[in-house]
């Protein structure tokens, strides 16, 4: 399932186009599971561009995952770091395919980097959302009650900043495509205006 809304030219630009001197990125957004990796790398790689994924930037920086620094320094540290890290990421000039930290949404700050960018909520049913998050390893535990309670409160804020919404509830090749064709019918409709 696609839902896109109206794309405003002076809010969202669309990759390739100049924005402050640089390319711009496609950015996924979305809960931990919803597999913002796993499409966003495969979508990278389709497009010939960069796949930058803030989990492991923030490995590589700290020699930490972001479940590790939550435990030692605190779930508000950590959201701190996934900003940091997400601006740097967005500060590269090479287009990239760029998957944050589901805790971007959360600030002001992220909510306006990302309402300036292609960004795409890639979605997903809860009982895949689970089965996915119980396999990883670099994430932090969470109780399923607050796992709820994330999503419910980050929804209207992924709905809000993103241009598209994609359910991921299909195979890899398919929701790939779907992705693939909603930035080009975005960039088409762009250049008619």
């Amino acid at each position: 399932m696609v839902w896109t809304r109206s794309v405003r030219s002076e809010t969202a630009v669309l990759p390739g186009s100049a924005q402050n001197g640089g390319m711009e990125h496609v950015v996924l957004v979305g809960a931990m599971g919803a597999g913002k990796t796993t499409i966003g790398r495969e979508v990278a790689r389709r497009m010939g561009w960069r796949f930058l994924d803030s989990d492991y930037a923030l490995e590589g920086l700290h020699g930490e995952t972001a479940g590790e620094i939550a435990g030692r320094e605190g779930v508000g540290r950590l959201h701190d770091i996934e900003l940091n890290i997400f601006d740097d990421l967005m500060d590269s000039a090479e287009p990239s395919v760029i998957a944050p930290a589901a805790s971007v949404v959360d600030t002001p700050e992220g909510r306006a980097v990302l309402s300036r960018n292609l960004t795409i909520w890639l979605d997903a049913p809860e009982e895949v959302l689970a089965l996915r998050r119980d396999r990883s390893d670099h994430r932090r535990e969470l109780e399923l009650e607050e796992v709820r309670e994330l999503e419910e409160r980050r929804r209207p804020l992924w709905e809000a900043v993103a241009v598209v919404r994609i359910e991921n509830s299909g195979t890899v090749d398919e929701v790939v495509k779907t992705m693939l064709g909603a930035i080009h019918r975005l960039e088409a409709d762009q250049n008619r205006s």
